[in-house]
């Protein structure tokens, strides 16, 4: 069953637009009690191929960071939409990049309009033309093109945010359309999108289906499910959500959410994604802006879930195509802090007020219990802001993480700084996945090249020690899962431990408890490496921070009061 975003046909299960059984009344949310209840009366209009007229407006909102080939790409993207460019602006909101970009975009596509804006603050932006740019339509034929320069980097959730200031400030369209900067558009993307927000006007929001940049047969994204009792999102609803039945019977007949299948019509969700997604401004002037606390991640998922309190449907178009990267593989320590500070945030707000304090206690210490088996798994940095993730809902503090943690610095400079570019230095490599043995080999590879004589001892788990062994004289010691296994593997090197420890990825399961500085190096560039001093010493100070936390964290939990927005922007 082709999807109707890829060869034009319509055909599909014998399902309604909404992909329940034909007949069967959707269940939808009381967006203003908060709470799930009754069937929906209103059924969803499939997407159209085609918009009728009058063409609505929509403004495109870009948001990048020194990614100008890119959202030179996603420009070019939308230029080709067969929507009519003249009822589309679009505003390009570039968080302080470096690389040029609002000077290279000017040049390229020359925009009716570049904008400085020299506020830290998106919530109060401080809009200045910079440059009227050149005489006549921008080089796409949009309606219009504008630039905006932000002077600081205020991350998508203010970059997005600064957008939605200029759109409410200068066009006021029917629609705005947000796009990431680092993805790729067919021809009628924009076309689907705006097609099914105005066949069923009850839709706030209109997300796309998300296949791989890199291998456009595989789905990677559609449906999205929020639990109001834990804070976290799923392919699948759990049992007991409104659209649990549906969703079940909609899975087993179309093979699922992911994957190399063909999907097509509508599903109600309750979050969609933001890398190209379709907001009714009308909404949008009702609900408010994004949560300004946010800076990256879950700042669009909880934007849907305020949607469907405020009584609007959130719908995915499964027809509607965009292609992007799967996010976890853009997923670091940094970014993971976001992503667990915010969804404990998404949490406070959603959760049911009779379950409001079991729910937060819960959330908060699952994170706690990752911050502290993460701490003796050897990568203390990423520990602690796991912890601080935690401490930071409780104190409410919002915005850009700083400190990050250590910063990354060059391959040999890294050894150097642990001490063991010398002849007889110790380094235990920590291998479980199975790519990492290569990557461990070609470590080596690189510091035998350069000169330097390190005794090396790889640390492989078993089900991945058929992984071909080096022939280089490096050591091998294979562990299994259990915790007895790890313990006992390690004892040789309690009398001899290693001076320094390799974790990829900071991914490992291995408490190794000797070892007196770890090097983390990322599997994107594994030309750099962070350093991070460790030993019982560093974890007895963690330990102190990660109690102290916890007795904050209880203590908030026993008190939170449901969340109150101020303002538009939360």
């Amino acid at each position: 069953m082709p999807a109707t975003g890829e060869s034009g046909s319509s055909a599909g299960p014998a399902l309604d637009a909404n992909g329940a059984v034909a007949g069967e009344p959707l269940r939808t949310t009381d967006r203003r009690a908060g709470v799930l209840n009754k069937p929906a009366a209103v059924d969803l209009a499939p997407s159209p191929n085609r918009l009728g007229t009058p063409t609505p407006r929509v403004a495109a909102i870009i948001v990048t960071w020194n990614r100008r080939d890119m959202v030179d790409h996603v420009l070019g993207a939308v230029s080709r939409q067969g929507f009519p460019l003249d009822a589309l602006d679009v505003v390009v909101v570039d968080n302080g990049s470096t690389d040029g970009t609002v000077e290279y975009l000017a040049e390229r596509w020359g925009p009716e309009r570049v904008v400085a804006n020299a506020t830290d603050r998106a919530d109060e932006p401080a809009f200045v033309v910079r440059s009227p740019g050149r005489h006549g339509r921008n080089a796409a034929g949009f309606r219009s093109l504008t630039v905006i320069g932000n002077a600081h980097n205020l991350g998508g959730c203010g970059g997005f945010n600064t957008g939605f200031a200029f759109v409410d400030a200068e066009l006021r369209p029917d629609y705005a359309w947000l796009l990431d900067d680092d993805i790729d558009l067919p021809p009628d993307a924009l076309s689907r999108l705006a097609g099914t927000a105005e066949a069923n006007p009850e839709a706030g929001l209109v997300g796309s289906r998300t296949k791989h940049i890199d291998d456009r047969r595989l789905t990677i994204e559609s449906t999205i499910y929020f639990n109001q009792s834990t804070g976290c999102m799923a392919d699948h609803p759990t049992r007991g959500h409104p659209l649990y039945e549906s969703h079940q019977r909609w899975a087993e007949q179309t093979g699922g959410p992911k994957g190399e299948i063909d999907l097509a019509g509508l599903r109600e969700v309750d979050v969609v994604s933001a890398c190209s997604m379709l907001a009714r401004w009308s909404a949008v002037e009702q609900v408010g802006f994004w949560d300004r606390r946010f800076f990256i991640y879950c700042d669009d998922a909880d934007w849907c879930l305020r949607f469907a309190r405020a009584g609007w449907r959130v719908v995915l178009d499964l027809d509607a195509i965009v292609y992007h990267t799967p996010w976890h593989h853009k997923l670091t320590p940094e970014r993971h802090y976001y992503a667990q500070r915010n969804a404990a945030w998404m949490l406070h707000k959603a959760a049911p007020a009779r379950r409001l304090r079991r729910a937060m206690l819960a959330r908060l210490f699952r994170i706690l219990g990752e911050a502290w088996i993460t701490a003796w798994r050897r990568s203390l940095f990423n520990a602690e802001l796991i912890r601080r993730s935690a401490l930071d809902v409780v104190r409410g503090r919002g915005g850009r993480l700083d400190p990050p943690g250590p910063a990354p610095v060059p391959l040999p400079d890294a050894f150097a700084r642990a001490g063991v570019l010398r002849p007889g230095a110790r380094v235990a490599i920590l291998c479980r996945a199975p790519h990492f043995v290569p990557w461990a080999g070609e470590l080596r590879a690189t510091l035998r090249d350069a000169g330097h004589e390190i005794e090396w001892t790889e640390f492989v788990r078993n089900d991945v020690s058929e992984a071909a062994r080096a022939d280089d004289g490096t050591a091998r010691v294979v562990y299994g899962g259990r915790l007895r296994s790890k313990l006992r593997r390690q004892l040789g090197t309690l009398l001899r431990p290693p001076h320094a420890v390799v974790v990829f990825d900071t991914f490992n399961d291995l408490p190794l408890f000797r070892g007196r500085w770890n090097i983390h190096i990322n599997g994107k560039d594994r030309s750099m490496a962070r350093v991070e001093r460790d030993g019982l010493l560093a974890k007895a100070r963690f330990a102190a921070r990660w109690l102290a936390a916890a007795a904050h964290c209880l203590i908030w939990s026993l008190r939170v009061r449901p969340f109150r927005a101020e303002g538009r922007h939360g």
